[in-house]
């Protein structure tokens, strides 16, 4: 290996104090945003702290670089704010970690007293010790610095790593391992230094502040990762909660609907009256209605709970299970199933999604049929083209208008106020296909019928 040109030293030095404002100008605005986004807090702080890095890294590069002459007024500032900019960047951290350990703001007059005293130490370590030699201007100015820093850092990731508020993930590992090797390496360099001024002298590993600048943007990308971790826990569990509650709700509910259809079938017996009769059956309608809307709701609820297991399918006895489920819908024993069952038709894929998809075609070709002609139909078909699977069901019903074709798998979405559906069950139908990865096609015509097309890969 070549040795280093110390001559390069200071352009390498402008390169990476640039390159550090910049990264913590960046990180900034990405804390700020998330902050904005999901109203955190602890994440508007946590921006502020990479403002405070962005000013120390300048002010620092600024007096280490060009303003050379220590007895310099412009030194003296510019190294204040320095001093004042690190120990900001210190308690903007630990009031994030306060902020998102107990989701309440720190005191602000609290804060004011700490920014009070953090003042008046820059001031005095920077100012009354400048003239004092170099034992006492290095311990107390720029060993204060590293100290406050390498403390601040450690005990920040020790939160991190111990506290129950952080989602345990690759993130948070991260996160700790790069604050606490930080300040590590922080109090490493005060310790060289400080021993090389007692009179020991050492060598200090100078990597022209590459390692600042590695660690910080590891600390920075490590933040992110973690709180993207940590939104995703939080959300999984919310749905978690929210499919419990669907669940739930959906089985008290269709409890009361069964006892209301039973007493309309009742009345309808009973009743003499034709008008009662007729109420009756409006009544008995609705509650059928609301028991449809339900069960999709279930069914929805149910194949987000379900796990994939990926496993041998045979398309002929997932016809039969669906149509036996089917054969006392309306209508359906007035149209005609054509399917050629053949013993290659078997693929690979999870039985429940596939049965949720079958089930829901199916019944949608038999509730939007057109019984009034001559031969309506259901036809299901399956090809293979190597690892490609692809299962059409087609039917001569009432077709999809060209217009509405690109709606229908949304939720709720209906073509028409007058149809039975609930607008829920193409939406299922995506949802499950979502789940093993397929793809589903339509082509309808708007009093011809409609065909779709689902295909499956790798199975």
């Amino acid at each position: 290996m070549g040795s280093i040109d110390l001559s390069e030293a200071p352009a390498r030095l402008i390169y990476i104090y640039l390159s550090e404002i910049i990264l913590g100008l960046i990180f900034f605005f990405i804390f700020r945003h998330f902050g904005n986004l999901y109203r955190r807090l602890f994440l508007h702080t946590w921006s502020y702290s990479w403002v405070a890095f962005a000013l120390y890294t300048g002010c620092q590069g600024i007096v280490l670089l060009f303003l050379v002459d220590e007895r310099s007024m412009q030194r003296t500032i510019f190294s204040v704010a320095a001093q004042l900019s690190s120990f900001l960047q210190i308690i903007y951290i630990l009031r994030g970690t306060y902020e998102l350990i107990y989701e309440k703001a720190f005191s602000r007059r609290r804060f004011s007293l700490i920014l009070l005293f953090s003042i008046v130490i820059a001031f005095v370590s920077i100012i009354a010790f400048s003239q004092s030699g170099v034992f006492f201007n290095y311990l107390i100015s720029s060993g204060s610095r590293a100290v406050v820093t390498g403390i601040g850092f450690l005990v920040a990731g020790i939160v991190v790593w111990t506290n129950k508020k952080f989602t345990k993930g690759f993130g948070q590992q991260l996160l700790t391992s790069s604050l606490i090797i930080f300040s590590i390496y922080q109090l490493y360099n005060f310790t060289i230094r400080l021993l090389n001024v007692l009179g020991n002298k050492m060598a200090a590993l100078d990597l022209f502040g590459s390692a600042d600048l590695l660690l910080i943007s590891l600390m920075g990308m490590s933040m992110v990762m973690w709180f993207l971790e940590d939104e995703r826990h939080k959300l999984n569990a919310e749905n978690k909660e929210l499919d419990s509650f669907l669940s739930s709700t959906s089985h008290d509910l269709r409890t009361p609907i069964a006892s209301i259809l039973g007493l309309t079938y009742l009345g309808r017996i009973e009743l003499q009256e034709e008008k009662a009769r007729t109420f009756m059956n409006i009544i008995e309608e609705r509650i059928k209605k609301l028991d449809l809307i339900i069960s999709d709701i279930l069914n929805l609820s149910r194949s987000k709970k379900i796990d994939v297991k990926i496993e041998d399918l045979d398309l002929r006895e997932l016809i039969e299970e669906t149509t036996a489920d089917l054969k006392f819908n309306k209508g359906a024993s007035s149209i005609f199933l054509d399917y050629q069952a053949h013993p290659s038709h078997t693929f690979k894929s999870d039985y429940n999604q596939v049965k949720i998809i079958l089930s829901n075609l199916l019944a949608n070709a038999v509730k939007y049929h057109n019984l009034d002609q001559p031969n309506p139909f259901i036809r299901v078909s399956f090809k293979r083209v190597r690892h490609v699977v692809e299962i059409a069901v087609e039917d001569n019903g009432r077709g999809i208008s060209k217009e509405n074709v690109p709606k229908i798998f949304d939720m709720f979405f209906r073509a028409s106020e007058d149809t039975e559906g609930t607008g829920l069950g193409l939406y299922i139908v995506k949802e499950a296909l979502n789940k093993i990865k397929g793809i589903i096609f339509v082509d309808s015509e708007l009093g011809k019928g409609s065909k779709f097309r689902i295909v499956l890969e790798n199975a």
